[in-house]
Order: structure tokens, then sequence, then C-alpha cells
């Protein structure tokens, strides 16, 4: 099988498939790892995949628009890192302002933070892009892929999805309320006064001002 026999039929696979590992292709179609990033980096350039953390998505059919508008390119609440348009999460607060974290995982940190001030908050669909309320979304917690700040903490917006990447990468699988309690129960119990994600450097959550 020739390079581009193996890309069309890596194409086809995908599409049923929604994803795929780096591990999956490879043994699929015996080559070695740097040809499938080869092969990967190809088909993105051609607008025919998305290349993810150790693998690879199908694109959907149309472009997804980010629902948050100039929100997603503002730096993360909490760390100031760019907001991906696959990992954006924000947060509607009560008073109306609008605030956004850079991935999932600030962004369960910063519902911490700020408690009630929090109205609601929407994620996007790590695949897809897809903007839905996080209240709905599927979490797959501590996997393999880890594309921002760390434990990795990606959505999804389908339980089947979420199942077939966990299947791939590892991680556990829950709910809103779970991936808080993930994220509490990781937390180192002490305090730096460094820059970046405050979990990444190991600080807990300030309690949200009562004043």
């Amino acid at each position: 099988m020739n390079g581009s026999e193996r890309r069309r039929e890596l194409l086809e696979w995908l599409g049923q498939a929604g994803f795929l590992s780096l591990a999956e292709i490879v043994t699929r179609f015996g080559v070695s790892k740097m040809t499938v990033h080869r092969d990967l980096e190809i088909l993105e350039q051609r607008k025919a995949l998305k290349r993810i953390h150790g693998g690879a998505a199908a694109l959907e059919s149309a472009p997804v628009a980010s629902a948050e508008g100039d929100a997603a390119g503002e730096g993360c609440l909490i760390c100031s890192r760019p907001a991906n348009p696959h990992l954006h999460f924000t947060l509607l607060l009560r008073n109306g302002e609008q605030k956004t974290t850079c991935c999932p995982h600030c962004g369960v940190y910063a519902c911490l933070v700020l408690g009630d001030q929090v109205g609601e908050a929407q994620t996007a669909d790590y695949l897809t892009g897809r903007p839905h309320p996080v209240s709905e979304s599927f979490f797959v917690l501590g996997s393999a892929a880890v594309p921002c700040c760390q434990p990795s903490m990606l959505t999804f917006d389908s339980e089947e999805m979420a199942r077939r990447f966990q299947t791939g990468f590892g991680g556990v699988l829950g709910g809103f309320e779970f991936a808080v309690n993930f994220l509490k129960n990781s937390m180192a119990p002490h305090d730096h006064q460094s820059s970046g994600c405050p979990h990444c450097t190991g600080r807990l959550p300030e309690e949200p001002s009562t004043a």
C-alpha cells in the first residue's frame, strides 16, 4: 500500500470512528510513528482532519463557529493562556460579566473560585469545538491527551464519543460534579506563589469573597 492509498483508507476509517489514536493507526497500517505523523500533517494541511494530542479527529462537514464570539479570543481568566476553540470554557456571571478560560481544567477551577457568582457555564466539545452547557457535558479526566493544563480535563457533548476517546487515551469519565471532585482531590495541599495555572503550580483555590 502506497502513501496515497494509506491516507485515503485512514480518512475513511477516521470518518467512521470519529477519532483515532496514534497507536491504533500504527498498528493497523504497520508503519512507524514518524510515518503516521507525516500522514496526519499532510491531511491536516489539506483540511481533511484535525490533529489532536496523540492522534487525530474527524472534521464535521461544516465549520463550527464559537458561540462566544470575541470572548473566545481572550486570555484565560486563571492562567492567561490563549483560549482554544476546541477547549474553551466560558462562565456567565450573575452580574452579567462573561469570563473565558483556556480549557475545562481552568474552567472547573474558576467555578471553584467564583462559587455562587457563576450563573451558568458553557464548554466546547474537544473533537468538534461545538459549544454546549457544562451541566450536560461528559468529562474525560486524567487521560494521556494533555493539550493544555494538567491533569487533563476534556469535554464532550456525546457520551458515546467520550467513551470512545477514553478507550483510546485512558482517563476516567464523569459529569461536572465528578470533575469538580476530581480536581479537588488531585490538588496539592500547599501554596506556591508562582505564575501560570494554579493547579499546575500546586495552588489551592481561595475561598470566594462573601463581601
